[in-house]
């Protein structure tokens, strides 16, 4: 009999993201939806080296100090910024891969918009989309602006 192995887990998923971020209905008519265009990627740890009998082999999970998601990206159509027509951003955060939980955050570049701008987003990774291709989706929050809804982007392989 032939004995099947399965398939190593992905240690990481790298590149262009593309997709939407929806504001939730009581924002519809004074937020736009956003178009999501990151560069991210999501970085599982490596295990530590193995260090004799008994020890552990796993990888220890990430924390904020060790981000396992990250990014940029930026708006080109930034028109309620005055004299920029370009808006930055950047993506930090946490990708379990365990549960394939993602959180993580959106801070704008600061000389263009206050710090205190800060999107937080929480989502699930799918590895296997509806067409095969990796998807994260789930909810933001912007605080400073009391506005939320909801977003999914797809991994461009």
């Amino acid at each position: 009999s032939i004995i099947m192995a399965s398939a190593p887990a992905r240690r990481h998923y790298s590149g262009l993201w593309l997709g939407s971020a929806v504001p939730a209905e009581a924002f519809a008519q004074e937020v736009a939806v956003n178009p999501i265009q990151w560069s991210a990627s999501l970085l599982a740890p490596s295990p530590p080296e193995h260090s004799g009998a008994g020890s552990s082999t796993a990888a220890p999970l990430p924390t904020a100090s060790t981000p396992s998601f990250f990014g940029a990206g930026f708006f080109d159509d930034a028109g309620d910024i005055p004299g920029s027509p370009v808006l930055f951003y950047t993506l930090r955060g946490i990708w379990n891969p365990e549960t394939n939980a993602v959180d993580f955050e959106k801070r704008y570049d600061a000389s263009k918009v206050s710090e205190d701008l800060v999107v937080q987003y929480s989502g699930k990774l799918s590895p296997s989309g509806v067409d095969g291709q990796p998807v994260i989706s789930g909810t933001w929050v912007n605080k400073l602006e009391g506005v939320y809804g909801t977003f999914a982007c797809r991994l461009e392989e």
